[in-house]
């Protein structure tokens, strides 16, 4: 559906929140059946512990521009991620000298990080999370607010979390760009509706970012680099007989390992400054 006052879109009904709470279980992170392409099935990762290495590429970048937009500081700056998933951002940031704390709704992944991290790391709900005012100077989300079921309250929790002039990065579907409107609903990220639940355009996302108290600094659209064997497969979703095909030739050449990064302009990376007051 779409909001006839903003134009977001969002699912409706929305699943009940048992609902979604089942599609965040062990097999999150390595669904065997996601390339089924059915909505029962496509949620998760294929494999996300595959995908480490080139997403901390790109994720090295992000930190940079943490680093640049962030005032000058001395000592530790305190970052918070919320959806750490396996912690591959945090790991990256803890690298550049921040100090980290994860927020993740996923029990298995919360113990996994236990087990492996000694920096903090929360379990549950950002709504519920004990979070201190002004206790960060950045807050990053990948590939989260679509999930939320109150991505609103969220912002406002964000906001009381986060220091004057402290920064908030979100990635998230372009709803609105030119490709995700010439692909409608054959897009995977439109076609997981067991746990996508609101799609945010440009203009949208300013709108909102800006009624709780964040200005935006730039947005931009952000591809990812993927193995081409996985890239071909993930591909089949939109065109089984062409890309199998594409994908057995490029196994028969050797080429499956080659790396390929794409940018089809149907995800978007907002960095946004939080204001002293809503």
């Amino acid at each position: 559906m779409r909001c006839r006052a903003c134009g977001l879109l969002f699912i409706h009904p929305c699943p009940s929140e048992e609902e979604t709470r089942a599609v965040y279980g062990e097999t999150y992170f390595q669904n065997e059946q996601f390339m089924g392409g059915s909505g029962d099935v496509l949620y998760g990762y294929v494999d996300y512990v595959v995908e480490r290495f080139n997403k901390q590429r790109q994720y090295q970048r992000i930190v940079r521009d943490i680093e640049t937009l962030l005032p000058n500081q001395t000592g530790h700056r305190r970052l918070l991620e919320v959806g750490c998933g396996f912690g591959y951002f945090l790991d990256v940031a803890f690298e550049a000298n921040f100090d980290v704390t994860g927020l993740e709704f996923n029990p298995h992944a919360v113990a996994r990080l236990q087990r492996k991290y000694a920096f903090p790391i929360l379990s549950g709900a950002l709504e519920t999370a004990d979070l201190k005012p002004q206790s960060v100077e950045a807050a990053v989300l990948f590939d989260v607010i679509e999930h939320l079921r109150d991505p609103f309250t969220a912002l406002d929790r964000l906001h009381d979390t986060l220091v004057p002039d402290g920064l908030l990065v979100i990635s998230t579907v372009d709803a609105e760009s030119l490709m995700s409107r010439m692909l409608g609903q054959r897009m995977e990220d439109f076609r997981r509706t067991r746990e996508h639940l609101f799609f945010f355009g440009r203009e949208t996302m300013r709108s909102v970012l800006a009624d709780h108290g964040f200005d935006v600094v730039s947005i931009r659209s952000i591809g990812h680099t993927f193995d081409l064997a996985f890239l071909l497969d993930r591909l089949t979703l939109y065109n089984k007989p062409m890309f199998g095909a594409l994908r057995r030739l490029a196994l028969k050449l050797r080429l499956g390992s080659l790396q390929i990064y794409i940018n089809p302009g149907t995800k978007m990376i907002v960095f946004a400054r939080r204001r002293s007051s809503p």
